[in-house]
């Protein structure tokens, strides 16, 4: 057991976290499940609220400008007391670069706003799981293929990457360093026994492309940058250093569980892993450990020093409260010496020292006398027995049986996803339509994951709703909802733009 801190404050919150960002004057904002962003203070006191149509997607702050993303209504600019609302088919992912924002959402789509709002320009890439942003402007974009692109400023091409056709890949995470240096952890299934490795680490400039290449023992889930190189978070729960143009990897810490989130904290990292929030120190190891109620996907800086830790326990049944920690705090032992505890409850008290008493000694030396009708009771015993069994009485509570028969069984989700429907095309020959799901319901439980895929299997979102931009033509698209229990149902939806 590691030594652990005190949480500051516990802060309820009644949906479940999907976005965090910082805000102006040291405050945090964040994004729920059912559309509510709540933007808390640095003593976590709630101060402000807005709400959007569907599901939180991602946040970003900038130029006093919160843009919340929506997989239903878009992009919302909050300015103060007024608010901006760009229409398109719902977003994914929202990531600041430079002086500007870019936004992908459900139509494959990439989109560049200013902070005002305004389209500097949109190019159709395919489907985008990942966004990196620098601070001159930079983006770099990964693709469900395990493609990677650089653009510039202007949105054009600098650097394209593409997958094998003899392998599958993926990109589990990216980031710029501050010298325009893009880390890409990159990963392939292996199909072809070559001299690729499976999980590798690639650097890239923006002017002159890769630069360099190393393999990692497992997957990378998250990087941080460092003025050294990077740390990277790893599946398998090593925590590893790796210094600019050296494939050397040292061992920070290792964990039972993947690690989630690194986080910046002074000259010492914090991670997630699971339940747990650790600080780490590159000559100490792990300083501390906190466990956090519900596995900690998101860890953000409140103020100049605190840090706001928010969670989800997956049960859908209660809030998952914010914990405002101080990782400076006085930190607290949790070991417990047996042989302490023990020493100092033989001097409290001799009462229970589990040796016999005098009296008691005495009287198990003794032998034990007899009763007085011990005669009698013997020639009772002498006596003929009749024993009598009776059939046995066997009762059937039926309609107990047939409750537990039916809570055995797991009834699939029921899949709702409307009639098919034919809409006209707008002047320019699209139209936004929503795909809605919500209407899906479980007989037996509650539906924990939705999965919106179109005709090419790809999957445009795990929402319940999600907006998509279509040209003319027909569309079909496919929900699948999996319940509490891992049962599944998919449903099709044929849209026909004309």
């Amino acid at each position: 057991m590691y030594p652990t801190i005190d949480v500051i404050k516990s802060v309820d919150i009644s949906g479940i976290p999907t976005a965090t960002c910082n805000t102006s004057d040291g405050c945090i904002a964040v994004g729920d499940g059912n559309g509510q962003v709540s933007i808390f203070n640095v003593n976590g006191e709630l101060i402000h609220s807005y709400s959007v149509e569907g599901k939180v997607t991602d946040l970003a702050f900038i130029q006093k400008n919160l843009i919340v993303g929506s997989s239903i209504s878009g992009i919302s600019i909050f300015s103060g007391s007024s608010k901006f609302h760009i229409p398109n088919a719902g977003c994914e992912i929202i990531v600041v670069s430079g002086m500007n924002f870019l936004v992908s959402d459900g139509s494959d789509s990439l989109y560049c706003f200013n902070p005002s709002g305004e389209l500097q320009w949109e190019r159709r890439i395919g489907h985008i799981t990942h966004i990196s942003g620098s601070l001159d402007g930079y983006s770099a974009i990964a693709l469900e293929n395990g493609s990677i692109m650089i653009l510039d400023q202007s949105g054009d091409i600098l650097h394209d990457s593409s997958a094998p056709n003899d392998d599958i890949e993926t990109v589990s995470c990216m980031v710029f360093r501050q010298d325009n240096i893009l880390v890409v952890a990159r990963n392939s299934l292996g199909l072809v026994i070559d001299n690729r490795p499976e999980n590798r680490i690639e650097c890239w400039s923006v002017k002159r492309g890769l630069i360099h290449t190393c393999e990692v023992g497992s997957i990378v889930n998250s990087i941080s940058s460092t003025i050294e190189g990077v740390i990277l978070g790893c599946f398998n729960g090593e925590l590893l250093a790796l210094k600019i143009g050296s494939i050397n990897q040292e061992l920070l810490a290792k964990f039972d569980y993947p690690v989630a989130k690194i986080f910046s904290w002074e000259d010492d990292i914090l991670i997630a892993s699971w339940f747990d929030v650790a600080r780490v120190n590159s000559e100490e190891g792990i300083i501390w450990s906190l466990e956090h109620k519900g596995i900690v996907e998101h860890i953000v800086s409140i103020g100049d020093s605190k840090v706001a830790i928010l969670g989800d326990d997956k049960k859908h049944s209660e809030s998952n409260p914010i914990y405002v920690i101080d990782p400076n705090s006085e930190i607290k032992s949790t070991d417990f010496s047996f042989e302490e505890e023990f020493t100092n409850s033989l001097n409290d008290s001799n009462e229970f020292s589990g040796a016999l008493s005098e009296d008691e000694e005495e009287a198990s030396s003794r032998r034990p006398e007899l009763p007085t009708n011990t005669s009698e009771i013997f020639d009772a015993l002498d006596e003929e027995l009749q024993i009598i069994i009776d059939e046995p009485i066997i009762e059937i509570d039926l309609l107990e049986d047939l409750s537990k028969s039916a809570k055995s069984l797991n009834l699939p989700p029921i899949v709702d996803v409307g009639e098919d429907k034919t809409i006209a095309s707008e002047s320019d020959g699209t139209t936004i339509v929503l795909l809605d799901g919500s209407k899906s319901y479980d007989p037996d439980g509650f539906i924990k994951n939705w999965s919106w895929v179109n005709e090419n299997d790809k999957v445009i979102s795990e929402s319940p709703q999600v907006k998509v931009k279509l040209p003319k033509g027909v569309h079909v698209f496919y929900l699948t909802v999996f319940d509490d229990k891992g049962a599944s149902s998919r449903a099709t939806l044929t849209i026909q733009v004309t």
